[in-house]
């Protein structure tokens, strides 16, 4: 009977301290609008992933087996509708934590630690203030020294949450927890950068707004690069419908045109469609409604997308608007409007000849270039004045096998090169998340 009972005491010590592990938690806010989770246990070490190297970079910390920090938790980081951008991780040992901030504190790499209310806290670099308890580390930053006690006084509220939501009942966390990667991300349409969010919002319906379309991505390392399959959805079951029936218009996409890219591209993205179908639920979506009306004051976009019929190709050489366009057409009717678009040019602009069946647009710092090959190939560019010369001067290059074999088959796709990223800090974040690779892929599932 003995036994029995210090089984029973062993087991419910053990599943006490299991629930404890997890209390951690409770400091990431239930309103948040996007939260990421890193899962050391999942790798064969902290550095496979890079989290050592973020911890480095926005932290300051050198080992991050020795820093007080329980590295076989999950570390979690969100956004809140405010915009505060935070760090969460599960603290094993405070002391350890502190002896850490004090090291980098002799070092001038950070404040000395200071306790208020029970809790320590710590701004890194003038960046980053970093509060802990006993159980959770929480950092939030970037910041300017005027908002410092106004994070300190959020943060301390977040420590406090004991209001009875708990976020991990909240649908986002449940979601995120369904996903199994070392990295996975849920992420509401309105907390990521308006730059980045079109290629996950073709199919938005026009009834939808951003905060109710979902992304979801879980992130692995396959082939020497970082590949994140990742799907669009919505709690919105109405909204979620349509949002499955038009990607439907996304089909396998195949190796045409996939040997002759842009070398310099921060971004290429590739898809495979009908036009029609395509046009169709770019005439839906409030953002690509934008695009078409600006580009149909210069050309027919909406005649030329109906001509096509296969494999689509973007690549973006910035984030400033500039882009390389190639479409696989099945007819080029639409050049035989060519003379009509010349007469009807915006006031101060122009459309001259460039050769056969090549066109060039001007109008201030904007250059529209655009052509047929006489296999049936629509290619085009637009670049603005204050596009660096190497950009415009591009060399091109063949995808590699390794990116090729991903691309072919799948929906949609993405490949990121984040060396040519202009921000150095995020361009090392972003490498170092993804182990160092200079390559980041997107599938759609």
């Amino acid at each position: 009977m003995n036994t029995l009972r210090d089984i029973l005491a062993a087991s419910l010590v053990m599943l006490t301290m299991s629930c404890s592990n997890d209390d951690y938690l409770n400091v990431i806010p239930m309103e948040s609008i996007a939260i990421a989770s890193i899962d050391l246990m999942q790798n064969q070490s902290p550095d496979e992933c890079g989290i050592g190297d973020v911890l480095k970079d926005i932290i300051g910390f050198e080992d991050i087996t020795e820093c007080g920090l329980d590295i076989s938790s999950k570390i979690y980081a969100f956004e809140t509708p405010d915009g505060t951008i935070g760090l969460v991780a599960r603290v094993e040992n405070a002391d350890d934590v502190t002896k850490q901030f004090v090291s980098m504190y002799s070092k001038g790499k950070c404040t000395s630690p200071e306790q208020h209310r029970g809790n320590t806290f710590v701004l890194i670099d003038n960046s980053w203030l970093a509060g802990y308890s006993d159980e959770a580390l929480i950092v939030i930053g970037p910041i300017t020294s005027m908002q410092r006690v106004a994070t300190e006084q959020k943060m301390q509220k977040m420590f406090r949450r004991d209001d009875g939501n708990d976020v991990r009942e909240s649908k986002m966390f449940m979601k995120l927890d369904s996903i199994n990667a070392p990295i996975s991300i849920v992420a509401r349409m309105s907390a990521l950068p308006e730059k980045l969010i079109l290629p996950f919002t073709l199919g938005m319906p026009k009834e939808a707004d951003l905060s109710q379309i979902i992304l979801s991505v879980g992130m692995n390392h396959e082939d020497g690069m970082a590949v994140i399959h990742g799907k669009t959805f919505s709690f919105n079951r109405g909204i979620d419908i349509k949002l499955k029936e038009n990607d439907k218009i996304f089909r396998n996409i195949t190796d045409d045109m996939l040997d002759n890219l842009p070398s310099n591209s921060l971004c290429h993205m590739f898809m495979n469609a009908e036009g029609n179908e395509l046009l169709k639920v770019m005439q839906q979506n409030r953002s690509t409604q934008v695009l078409l009306v600006g580009a149909n004051t210069v050309v027919d976009m909406d005649n030329i997308l109906r001509s096509v019929n296969g494999n689509i190709v973007f690549s973006f050489p910035n984030l400033d608007g500039d882009f390389y366009f190639k479409a696989r057409l099945h007819k080029k009717d639409f050049l035989a409007d060519v003379g009509y678009w010349k007469l009807s040019c915006p006031a101060g602009s122009k459309m001259i000849d460039a050769g056969k069946d090549t066109y060039v647009y001007i109008n201030d710092d904007v250059k529209f270039c655009f052509s047929v090959s006489s296999d049936n190939i629509f290619i085009s560019s637009l670049f603005h004045g204050s596009t660096d010369n190497d950009v415009r001067n591009t060399s091109y290059c063949a995808l590699p096998e390794e990116v090729k074999s991903k691309v072919v088959g799948s929906k949609l796709a993405m490949l990121f090169n984040t060396d040519k990223i202009r921000n150095e800090t995020f361009a090392g974040i972003m490498r170092s998340l993804s182990g160092g690779t200079t390559k980041i892929m997107y599938i759609k599932e």
